[in-house]
């Protein structure tokens, strides 16, 4: 039996915020959206359109397929093949999560498939546990602004602010492929206690802020001591990125591993954008600036039908 076709779409995000590694992130204006039917006769047929199709495998491999084939199992249905297109606009492997919204795509395709109502504490453990974080799928699932932690039953406790819709976001991604493996890799082991205390304080005022709803953002605010100082030789530029200043630069940090960075503005995109290519380009590195929105729907606002305007 060929099920009829289901329509997914998941926004991007950005994680770690600077100070706040593996703890929070926020999502963008950028999508995912995937499209098909899953079967339990053997053999996947998928379709990709969008960047670095050389990144995306199209055979079992594909993290969609993966998604959704852990997901039938929760379910404990078979699922065995099916048919997908991928519509994609969200940079691959360049820390945007494009990981992160194939995973809740692949979920929710095979929870709308087989008629589970999606249920979020169940699908941000499943997510999380394919992920390996909660940051990324949380946004992906809720939007705005997320802050997550995974507990020791492996649900994940999130909490949710809406962003600013003038908030201005400036993705520049290098053309630089930084792997998340390589980028963890080069991480220490352990970290001095005034360094943890000096990511707490600022992701502290960073969080109070936000949820406060006063959004009062500086660069200050976005300063890191545990993972960008680490990252920040992998990638030519990213150093000259964090030291920018703009009267209208709000903030500028490295997003999820990298290799894209990401910038909060309340004005002047365009030319923040321009400024923090140039540092890329200037040590033989060519970028390609977005300038983006933020986006308060997640997954579960599309999934659910507000989404016209998208």
């Amino acid at each position: 039996m060929v099920r009829e076709n289901d329509s997914i779409v998941v926004p991007a995000s950005s994680a770690n915020l600077g100070c706040g590694f593996d703890c929070g992130a926020l999502t963008l204006s950028l999508y995912m959206r995937v499209r098909g039917h899953l079967e339990a006769t053997p053999g996947f047929r998928i379709r990709y359109s969008g960047p670095h199709p050389e990144r995306v495998p199209l055979d079992d491999s594909n993290l969609v397929v993966r998604a959704a084939r852990s997901a039938a199992e929760r379910i404990g249905v078979g699922m065995a093949g099916g048919e997908i297109e991928i519509e994609n606009e969200i940079p691959i492997a360049a820390g945007l999560g494009s990981s992160a919204a194939a995973i809740v795509a692949g979920i929710l395709l095979a929870a709308r498939q087989f008629g589970e109502p999606p249920d979020p504490m169940a699908l941000l453990a499943l997510a999380c546990r394919i992920e390996g974080h909660p940051d990324n799928v949380a946004a992906a699932w809720h939007g705005g602004l997320v802050v997550a932690a995974p507990q020791p039953d492996g649900q994940v406790r999130v909490a949710r602010a809406a962003l600013p819709e003038d908030l201005q976001l400036i993705a520049v991604v290098p053309d630089f492929q930084l792997t998340t493996a390589r980028a963890r890799a080069v991480l220490p082991a352990r970290y001095d206690r005034a360094d943890a205390v000096h990511n707490l304080q600022r992701f502290a005022l960073l969080v109070a802020t936000c949820f406060s709803g006063e959004f009062r953002l500086a660069p200050e605010l976005f300063l890191d001591r545990l993972h960008q100082p680490f990252r920040a030789p992998l990638v030519p530029g990213l150093e000259a990125c964090f030291a920018l200043r703009h009267p209208d630069l709000l903030g500028v940090f490295l997003s999820g591993a990298g290799s894209a960075v990401l910038a909060l503005a309340r004005a002047s995109a365009a030319e923040i954008g321009d400024r923090l290519a140039s540092e890329f380009m200037g040590r033989g590195v060519n970028a390609r600036v977005f300038l983006l929105r933020p986006e308060n729907r997640g997954a579960r606002d599309f999934l659910a039908g507000r989404a016209a305007d998208s």
